[in-house]
């Protein structure tokens, strides 16, 4: 009971981020307005406008990194599973697609099948179906350097393991919660150590002299 209310309240939290980012989406050029003066105020308005753009390309990165590649193993999946006619199939793919999300590798889904295809099915097609399952599990490590972290100034790896941390923590919202807070410390971090690093400059000029 307590996982079916747990995935309940997580399914009504995706739909209402849904909501809210479709009524954003209407106003995104003064929302993003609003934003950079909120950050400006708090870091400077140089580095506010940065870690606004920082966000919004580190969430564009996500969605395409994570939830595109997701979607595409799903997509490959569910068309293998019907070529084999196997039972259930949509199930089956949206499991992979669960299991992508949250980057597990496909194959925990697609090799039980694979062993009860050889079961049901002649040796050949049974083996191709085993190879072409073992490509669309292993496809994101093509596809990750690709489309995650690009155009964005920060290493693919922050992004990596902020979107698996959020995952983690908090679902399919923290894919994309974790990697911004990620990214965006990892900017700081960057800019504290900058700054550390010309004060000792500055200090040592200064003895020098």
């Amino acid at each position: 009971m307590g996982l079916a209310a747990g995935g309940v309240f997580a399914v009504l939290k995706f739909v209402a981020s849904l909501v809210i980012a479709g009524v954003l989406l209407t106003t995104a050029a003064s929302s993003k307005r609003v934003t950079q003066a909120l950050a400006g105020r708090l870091v400077g308005e140089e580095h506010g406008v940065a870690l606004t753009e920082l966000t919004i390309q580190t969430i564009r990165s996500v969605f395409k990194g994570v939830l595109g590649i997701a979607f595409v193993q799903a997509a490959l999946a569910a068309i293998g599973l019907v070529v084999m006619d196997v039972p259930a199939a949509g199930l089956l793919a949206g499991a992979v697609l669960v299991v992508a999300i949250v980057q597990l590798p496909p194959i925990l889904v697609l090799g039980p099948v694979a062993v009860w295809v050889f079961s049901v099915a002649a040796p050949l097609p049974a083996t191709i179906f085993l190879a072409y399952s073992i490509i669309v599990s292993f496809s994101d490590t093509a596809l990750k350097p690709l489309l995650l972290g690009r155009g964005v100034e920060v290493p693919m790896l922050v992004i990596l393991l902020g979107a698996i941390g959020g995952a983690i923590v908090d679902g399919v919202i923290g894919l994309f919660v974790g990697a911004v807070v990620l990214a965006v410390g990892y900017q700081l971090l960057k800019a504290w150590l900058a700054m550390e690093q010309d004060e000792e400059a500055v200090t040592e000029a200064v003895e020098s002299s």
